[in-house]
């Protein structure tokens, strides 16, 4: 957090664009540096831009101190811990300047005179009343202390001792006791104790005629037995062999009229559609995790964790992580900026390309367009931009069996005897004022279909390229961004000439160069609490893919055309307006969010308009509480679109978007803490969990959901931060797994977890639906439950009221006929026997 403190009057700070840099030469950290941060400027410039750019100018607010400053120089300063809130600072008075340029000199320190320390003398002690209260405050004994006396006969004083044998029946009931005491001249330390325990239950064993054998080939070799002429005439003619033709001759007859019906010879398991081809036998999980290649690296990887961890898209072999502090030098401050590493299979020791960036990142993410252009999260809840393109040729020659090309390291500043890596600096940091108050923990890109509004409505993308991205942090907000501007600059012809001569693959990347410092984001959709007041603490996100399924006709081969085009330039991409796209009603607005107190958020990123027309995020949707720690994964399934997986804690679950009374499947709870998850890239039903133990666990639905398919016990030391599986080929599949200690393990996934079995997809579908089919019932269930439970509460109260309506009724009854008789009586018309 940068701390803004009060500037003085002679210091104005400015907020300089880099047009303005470029026009008075003080480039930040290349004209103006943090160790000579200071420029002069002269005045008749500085008017003169005034006078040109009018209100555009950054010195526009300060035109009345420009005019009336004495001299002809003013003094601008870099201010690069933004001490006053801006990067730079305008010296207002000749003095200021003076004693900026010009410091005073220290005072020369003058020889003090040693002096001799003379012991002090005690002074008399005056009694200001303490002793009262130490008296008050003291503890004494309130009770008798108990004595007690031992004494011994004296004639047994130094005694000598005398030892002998004696016998068991000399002693009552046999018995002689040794009793054990604690000698005082030593002591023993038990460091280690065993202790077991075992309660086994009576065990039964099974078996049945389907089990599972390894198959191999085999072959039997016969020849026939051949009998003599005369011996064969002689069976033949045998009333044996006569006897046993007239038997089996109305079989054999039978089994050729059923051939002729139906052929005898057909696969029937075959027919019922339920055989497996080539490897679609389910492969007994046996075998584990393979490790393949190991990377780490000493210099820019010690004392550090990895946060986040992907695979290049589009090159064989090259992974890229981000590194951040430890715990124990998390508060420390920085001394040297924090990097996103690419290794290559080729080298594993050495990292081939640095990312650079001003503070730790937690979370980045390649561009589903173009895999040279990477966004990052930083834990200041900035977000980064770097741009690779310059770089994708080392980095493809690097990679087994590629050709390595001669680089020029004296253009990068390394010399020929040093590492053969280059670093890369971001083209663009969103704005520091516009970012989050928590670190960034979450960031994806919107899918290339469809791109969103400042009021969150989804329209049609018509550059068909990822251009919007969305974050979350947990200061209960969600942001999308957008990398192209509202507006461009005018430019002249020369300066864009300009820009192309400078312009070569080992420069500094200007790709972003319009949104560096003044990146805003496009929207902000909060996350409040339903019932409460405040808001939640996003973690995860995760929302639909939206596949635009409708063809426009004549427009189909058009964007088959603009997909094949060369991406072009950033710079020149421009926000369109809302009005002149059509919007997308068939896109899924809502999205799922993990929170850090373990609670599962399902919300809608559209805004709506309050009582006054303006636009606000409005209540979730639902909010359940499922886990019981921070949620680390939310992710759908690559072949479900609705189905999400969600990991926290202790458990998982697994939802569908639609169904949120509960989740279609929890886990129970776990011995050891799940940190990370994610699911397999080619079976349905397959996906990997990561513990806090270094241990990894293989869950296989399809066999079994009580507990995983296989464990794979401490495969790293530490705990494992982060995973992330990669399809190399139909028949290579790797599972990279990084800890807390900086160390990267790529593995091998076992055949039997990345070979599919026959319809394993459908089969998949039909669970989810039964899972579903099942909650309905049981929440079906539930509602006939309370309403059968509120039935005879209904009835009896019911009963009450028809008695006590109808006591009401007799006593109004009885008061009618009362007053019957008296009147009666008063009139003389009631007889004796009336009376009665």
């Amino acid at each position: 957090m940068v701390e803004e403190t009060e500037h003085p009057e002679d210091f104005f700070p400015l907020d300089l664009t880099s047009v303005t840099q470029e026009l008075f030469y003080c480039v930040a950290d290349e004209d103006v540096t943090g160790d000579s941060p200071y420029k002069l400027l002269l005045k008749d410039d500085i008017l003169q831009d005034i006078k040109n750019r009018a209100a555009l100018s950054d010195f526009s607010l300060v035109k009345k101190s420009v005019q009336d400053y004495p001299e002809d120089e003013l003094l601008l300063v870099y201010d690069r811990d933004f001490t006053y809130g801006q990067s730079f600072y305008l010296v207002l008075t000749p003095e200021a300047k003076d004693k900026l340029l010009n410091p005073p000199k220290p005072p020369t320190p003058v020889e003090s005179v040693i002096e001799i320390c003379k012991t002090p003398e005690p002074k008399p002690w005056v009694s200001l009343g303490s002793e009262l209260e130490i008296e008050e405050e003291s503890v004494r004994d309130t009770k008798e202390k108990v004595c007690f006396k031992f004494s011994r006969v004296r004639h047994k004083f130094g005694a000598a001792v005398r030892f002998s044998d004696r016998r068991a029946a000399d002693v009552k009931d046999g018995f002689l006791e040794c009793a054990s005491y604690q000698d005082s001249r030593f002591s023993i330390k038990q460091l280690q104790r065993d202790a077991g325990m075992q309660a086994v239950p009576q065990l039964h064993g099974s078996s049945t005629q389907t089990l599972w054998k390894h198959q191999k080939n085999m072959c039997i070799q016969y020849e026939p037995e051949r009998l003599e002429c005369g011996e064969s005439k002689q069976l033949l003619q045998s009333e044996s062999m006569k006897n046993f033709l007239d038997l089996v001759t109305p079989r054999v007859m039978h089994v050729l009229q059923q051939e002729t019906i139906a052929n005898v010879f057909c696969d029937d398991w075959k027919a019922q559609g339920t055989d497996h081809d080539e490897g679609d036998f389910p492969v007994k999980a046996t075998e584990g995790l393979v490790l393949h290649q190991t990377f780490t690296d000493q210099k820019y990887i010690k004392d550090k964790k990895i946060s986040c961890i992907n695979w290049h898209p589009a090159i064989y072999g090259v992974l890229a992580v981000s590194t951040t502090k430890s715990a124990e030098k998390k508060f420390q401050k920085p001394v040297t900026p924090s990097f996103i590493l690419f290794y290559s299979f080729a080298d594993p020791c050495t990292p081939q390309l640095l990312l650079k960036c001003p503070n730790d990142v937690l979370v980045f993410e390649f561009s589903p367009s173009d895999p040279n252009i990477i966004v990052g999260g930083c834990a200041n809840g900035q977000l980064v931009l770097w741009d690779i393109s310059a770089y994708v040729t080392h980095l493809q020659g690097i990679q087994p069996g590629g050709r390595k090309e001669s680089v020029n390291t004296k253009a990068f500043g390394l010399d020929d005897s040093k590492e053969n890596m280059m670093s890369v600096q971001h083209c663009a940091m969103s704005a520091l004022k516009k970012r989050y108050k928590g670190p960034i923990t979450d960031v994806q890109w919107l899918p290339t279909t469809f791109e969103v509004t400042k009021a969150g409505l989804p329209i049609e993308n018509k550059y068909n390229m990822a251009v919007q991205i969305v974050t979350c942090s947990p200061d209960s907000s969600i942001l999308f961004w957008d990398i192209r501007v509202a507006t461009l600059p005018a430019q002249s012809v020369t300066d864009k000439k300009q820009k192309v001569d400078q312009t070569s693959p080992y420069s500094a990347p200007q790709t972003f160069k319009h949104l560096d410092r003044t990146w805003t984001p496009l929207f902000r959709v909060s996350v409040p609490k339903i019932e409460a007041t405040g808001g939640y603490a996003p973690l995860k996100l995760s929302f639909e893919d939206y596949t635009c399924t409708s063809k426009r006709g004549k427009n189909a081969d058009e964007d088959e055309d603009e997909s094949s085009k060369v991406i072009p330039d950033y710079s020149e991409l421009r926000i369109p307006s809302a009005k002149a796209l059509t919007a997308l009603k068939d896109v899924n607005t809502k999205l799922y969010v993990g929170t850090e107190d373990g609670e599962i958020v399902y919300t809608d990123w559209k805004m709506e308009k309050d009582d006054s027309g303006r636009p606000q995020s409005g209540k979730p949707l639902h909010c359940l509480s499922i886990h019981h720690w921070l949620v680390n994964t939310v992710q759908r399934s690559p072949f479900f679109r609705d189905i999400i997986l969600t990991i926290g804690g202790w458990n998982f679950a697994i939802w569908k978007e639609g169904v949120m009374d509960m989740p279609i499947f929890e886990s129970a709870c776990s011995e050891q803490l799940y940190t990370v998850g994610c699911w397999s890239l080619s079976r349905p039903a397959v996906f990997f969990l990561g513990r806090d133990d270094g241990s990894i666990e293989l869950w296989n639905l399809l066999e079994q959901t009580s507990e995983p398919t296989q464990i794979l016990a401490h495969v790293i030391n530490a705990k494992i931060s982060c995973i992330k599986p990669w399809k190399a080929s139909s028949k290579q599949h790797f599972l990279a797994v990084c800890d807390d200690l900086g160390m990267i393990r790529v593995f091998e996934i076992p055949r039997a977890f990345y070979v599919p079995i026959k319809n394993e997809s459908v089969s998949m579908r039909k669970y989810f639906e039964l899972e579903q089919n099942r909650i309905k019932d049981l929440m079906k269930k539930e509602e006939t439950h309370h309403m059968g439970g509120d039935e005879p509460k209904k009835k009896t109260e019911s009963l009450k009221v028809l008695e006590e309506s109808e006591e009401e009724a007799m006593k109004v009854y009885a008061a009618s006929l009362d007053m019957q008789k008296s009147i009666l009586k008063s009139m003389g018309l009631l007889t004796e026997t009336d009376k009665e």
